[in-house]
């Protein structure tokens, strides 16, 4: 698996691209059968996955989420827990993936690379 990860608009989509995926191969929910899963941040705003989620997640060739503990702190206590949960679900998938990529500006820094999909 592929973990992209970098803040809203900063090129995720566009680097998916890149690595041979088009529109149609990108979901947003578990349990889609698509090969790239964008916008996990958003899977997680119900809480964390159970281990059938998981698995699914990190079982796509690519997964992409916005980075979203590098602001302001939020005021509201779900915030923050949704926050962390995103994190700690990213670090999870972090180390279980054979690449980690984070875009800045459009521009892909590899985070770690044990070999591409």
């Amino acid at each position: 698996m592929v973990l992209v990860i970098g803040g809203l608009a900063s090129g995720k989509r566009s680097y998916v691209r890149s690595l041979g995926y088009d529109d149609e191969q990108m979901g947003t929910r578990a349990y889609d059968g698509k090969p790239v899963l964008v916008a996990l941040e958003e899977l997680l705003r119900d809480g964390p996955l159970d281990d059938a989620a998981l698995q699914d997640v990190s079982s796509r060739a690519v997964v992409c989420c916005c980075e979203v503990g590098m602001g302001v702190v939020p005021m509201d206590p779900k915030e923050r827990a949704w926050r962390e949960l995103v994190g700690r679900t990213c670090a999870a998938l972090a180390a279980e993936a054979k690449r980690v990529v984070r875009m800045v500006c459009g521009i892909p820094t590899i985070v770690k690379d044990g070999g591409a999909e």
